[in-house]
């Protein structure tokens, strides 16, 4: 960060608040190497834990979690104490992707863990894996317990360092908990059931990410709409591919009123989403009328289409942005 430089004469302008002149992270060098850093060395810690000899996975499961845990804890609050916000909250965040890993070296350690058929959870997320995918056949408390811990531990660890990332975690076993919790609902779900369970979350996650851009919590909505957006589309893509015709038909509505909301709202994220949702079923349905020198013709036309949307929606300012962010700053 840059010194503060006080302009010359008798009459300094008063220092900016501290919430203006905290530090934010961006996309440069040093925020690159922070987050890559922290993220490489936690992945490296649960390989670490991952090696533990199965015959003693309870006390040294637990054990060598908890001295990761307090390792990077420990790293972390040196950084802050030191004025160095960004790298002491990744690590800080980065610290939760031990959480389930200690909580589940005390579950086998006091005998719960696998009394239904227990997977392993070993992403930093919190997510629970099975043969390398999300699936969940019936409940599994030990599981979703450990959900639950890490989604608490990164809201604690965001109330201590008040850094946007740990959400990362958070939304992920937010919806780790969330798949966990459909057997509840639904006995023995299909792939129908996944999906719809994927959309009506989605949906959820992304009126949670609305609400904090309300609260004017951008960095924090962010992953409420970057993990709901992708939700939608993976239930998007699960019936469009069972039910061809209106899977696309759908899609493409959900692509352009996307496409509608994302300049107003400020999101990239809802850009990129609608343009994924607005232009598959153009490639599928120019494939399907013009074959392929037709379609290369009319996706020139519509990538021209989208560069002066594009234009437009600058020529156009933000009024329509403005609008709503005046109305949200009423409310």
């Amino acid at each position: 960060m840059m010194g503060n430089v006080e302009p010359a004469g008798d009459n300094p302008a008063p220092p900016a608040p501290a919430a203006q002149t905290a530090e934010l992270p961006v996309f440069d060098t040093q925020n690159i190497l922070w987050h890559f850093g922290a993220l490489s060395a936690a992945v490296a810690g649960i390989a670490v834990i991952g090696q533990v000899h199965h015959s003693a996975r309870g006390f040294w499961v637990l054990l060598v979690s908890l001295a990761f845990l307090a390792g990077f804890a420990v790293a972390a609050a040196g950084l802050l104490r030191a004025d160095r916000r960004i790298p002491g909250g990744v690590l800080a965040a980065t610290a939760v992707s031990f959480v389930p890993l200690a909580g589940e070296g005390f579950e086998r350690l006091i005998g719960v863990w696998g009394q239904a058929g227990g997977t392993a959870v070993y992403s930093s997320a919190g997510v629970t894996v099975n043969a390398g995918a999300v699936v969940v056949d019936s409940f599994n408390g030990h599981e979703f317990a450990l959900a639950l811990a890490t989604a608490s531990a990164g809201l604690i660890v965001y109330a201590l360092v008040r850094y946007a990332f740990v959400f990362a975690w958070v939304v992920f076993a937010t919806l780790s908990a969330v798949e966990l919790l459909m057997p509840v609902v639904v006995s023995h779900p299909n792939g129908g059931d996944r999906a719809n369970t994927l959309l009506l979350a989605g949906l959820a996650f992304v009126g949670i990410g609305l609400y904090a851009d309300l609260l004017h919590a951008r960095r924090i909505a962010f992953w409420w709409h970057l993990v709901g957006l992708a939700m939608i589309t993976a239930a998007f893509v699960y019936h469009t591919i069972v039910h061809s015709s209106p899977g696309w038909i759908v899609t493409l509505g959900a692509g352009l009123a996307a496409l509608a909301f994302a300049a107003p709202l400020h999101r990239a994220s809802w850009a990129l989403f609608g343009l994924l949702g607005t232009w598959a079923p153009i490639v599928h349905y120019s494939a399907s009328w013009f074959g392929s020198l037709g379609t290369a013709f009319a996706l020139f036309v519509i990538g021209l289409s989208i560069l002066a949307a594009g234009l437009a929606v600058q020529r156009a300012g933000d009024s329509w942005a403005g609008a709503l962010a005046r109305r949200a700053r009423r409310a």
